[in-house]
């Protein structure tokens, strides 16, 4: 039996979260850029950097069925599944179920050019476009 890619790599589905929730208001919730993500999960910080396509922030910038959408072939090589997206004002909430078969909910806040997500498995992260793409 193959294990889990999401219990080694706990920020997997975190990260994700934090690339594609976005709220259903705003004209441009993200810009296409190069973006850059802390995270603290397990007492332990970690920064990513990732390249939102104009693709990208288009789908992010659509409604709950575009970023559900989104948020689903982003999520697809963790092995978790979104099963629910709420946008209210400029919070959204994002409901996965992984391969362990443990839900987890992460609710997003936007600033423009930056955002935080808070999620149900500890995981913590701040957001900032940082410029263009490399």
């Amino acid at each position: 039996m193959k294990t889990p890619r999401y219990p080694r790599r706990p920020w997997a589905c975190a990260l994700a979260a934090c690339a594609f929730a976005a709220p259903a208001w705003a004209a441009d919730r993200v810009h296409a850029g190069q973006w850059e993500t802390t995270l603290e999960v397990a007492g332990h910080s970690m920064t990513r950097s990732v390249c939102l396509s104009q693709a990208d922030a288009d789908a992010i910038n659509g409604d709950e069925r575009s970023i559900k959408a989104y948020a689903d072939k982003v999520n697809a090589p963790t092995g978790c599944k979104v099963t629910d997206v709420k946008a209210s004002g400029d919070q959204v909430t994002v409901k996965s179920v992984c391969a362990s078969g443990k839900e987890s909910v992460g609710t997003t806040t936007y600033h423009g050019d930056r955002y935080e997500t808070v999620n149900t498995n500890g995981t913590k992260a701040q957001s900032r476009r940082v410029g263009a793409c490399k």
